[in-house]
């Protein structure tokens, strides 16, 4: 008896000793969560200067975030897609495409709307988009490119079988232009200002087509669940870069101006056409005025569907935009 009695108490010790180490275990792999790295993409646009405004003033300190500028929108899609990417800027038209592909992410905030920023740039001695018939034209292959161009293809009678199409990622744009075949470009910011200062004339921009080209900042399930801690400090740092920029804009402009190696009374330029929500306005687009939202996303995944740049229908529900990663209120 007195035997049995011993190995009882000394399994319950061992018992509670293995207790411990589990939840010890636990707590480790929670701390160790908590301290990886939120990798974050994006390619040069002017709506997610922001996010490196926020790195360089020592608003991202504090929990391990990473920023991770690439080359153009393609690569970015495509390093999110790999999981090389926890979060990504990305347009909202990009986003329905990985949905259609079956990736699970949500939209966390809005970043931009593009008001004029997403150019068609012809050749000075093109007048008129009526003029482009025969044309040659350069453009990313990405769905923005797609839907700006077929905003003023439709302008103008036309169709794409009466234009010649060349693809090229936005990186290379400058150097097309300088090819005297080109008759124009499908480009945005802060190409746009480098081809209009060589002499290069706007026949289309995103004004025409208002809601169409959005840029959103998306996560992915598994970081949602992994890093929430280090993604509600990227928004907030997002945002108190917005406000900088709003308070300070010399010393915002002075600090973006070293990392876009322009001269500081051009930093501004970039974000002509650009409409860029702020703390409030996310609030009200991902919260109050969510119905709208949705409704707006079913539009542009309808004109997708309809130009063939959706592969398949997709479900579209409230789950898709996620305001609780936003910081609080006031």
């Amino acid at each position: 008896m007195r035997i049995f009695i011993a190995d009882l108490i000394t399994a319950t010790l061992q018992s509670g000793r293995l207790l411990a180490v589990c939840i010890a275990l636990l707590l480790l792999s929670a701390c160790d969560q908590s301290k990886e790295t939120l990798k974050v993409g994006s390619n040069i646009w002017p709506g997610y200067e922001s996010l490196y405004l926020a790195r360089e003033s020592g608003f991202l300190e504090g929990q391990p975030i990473e920023l991770v500028e690439l080359p153009n929108a393609t690569r970015v899609l495509q390093a999110f897609q790999s999981g090389d990417l926890d979060v990504a800027g990305l347009t909202l038209d990009e986003y329905l495409t990985l949905l259609a592909r079956g990736y699970k992410a949500r939209v966390i905030a809005i970043m931009d709307y593009s008001e004029g920023a997403d150019v068609l740039i012809a050749r000075p001695e093109i007048q008129s988009l009526q003029q482009l018939e025969g044309a040659v034209i350069v453009l990313e292959k990405t769905a923005v490119g797609a839907i700006l161009l077929q905003g003023a293809l439709d302008s103008a009678n036309l169709t794409v079988s009466q234009v010649t199409l060349k693809n090229a990622p936005v990186n290379q744009h400058d150097h097309r232009w300088k090819n005297p075949e080109v008759d124009a470009i499908v480009t945005f910011e802060p190409v746009r200002s480098r081809l209009l200062e060589a002499g290069g004339k706007v026949l289309f921009d995103s004004r025409q087509i208002p809601g169409r080209i959005v840029d959103v900042l998306v996560a992915s399930e598994k970081s949602l669940n992994n890093k929430s801690g280090q993604i509600r400090h990227l928004l907030n740092g997002h945002f108190r870069a917005l406000t900088m920029m709003m308070s300070a804009p010399d010393k915002a402009a002075e600090i973006m101006s070293v990392r876009l190696k322009i001269s500081q009374d051009k930093v501004w330029q970039l974000f002509d056409g650009l409409h860029i929500p702020g703390l409030q306005e996310n609030r009200y687009l991902l919260e109050s005025n969510l119905p709208d939202t949705l409704k707006r996303t079913e539009a542009l995944k309808r004109l997708m569907l309809e130009s063939d740049l959706l592969n398949r229908n997709i479900s579209l529900d409230a789950s898709l935009f996620d305001a609780n990663y936003l910081p609080d209120k006031g």
